[in-house]
């Protein structure tokens, strides 16, 4: 799990992101995959479209702000392109219009 997480710091350093970006990233990326730990998921560099559901959920239901939600939705969607650009997955899971919050 490690590794995938800094293959992934290394590949946003060098399609040029912003320190704070990385390192914005980095952090929700770790989080998530520490809740999906929480819930018994032993992460093997594949994405499934319940985690992505679940995960907004947990957010949603511990009060965070929409536009943190998004933010993160927007970290684990360029996890996923990541994922498949280096070919541990295939599909796209995350669906912005579906996955992010609305602003109330």
């Amino acid at each position: 799990m490690i590794v995938i997480i800094e293959e992934f710091k290394t590949n946003l350093i060098e399609d040029g992101k912003s320190a704070n970006t990385v390192q914005s990233y980095v952090g929700d990326i770790t989080a998530f995959l520490k809740y999906l730990g929480t819930m018994g998921v032993e992460f093997d560099g594949t994405l499934k479209r319940f985690y992505i559901t679940s995960y907004k959920n947990y957010l949603v239901d511990n009060s965070y702000e929409p536009s943190t939600i998004n933010k993160k939705v927007n970290s684990i969607q360029a996890f996923n392109n990541f994922l498949i650009a280096k070919g541990y997955m295939k599909e796209n899971v995350i669906d912005l219009k579906k996955d992010r919050v609305k602003n109330s």
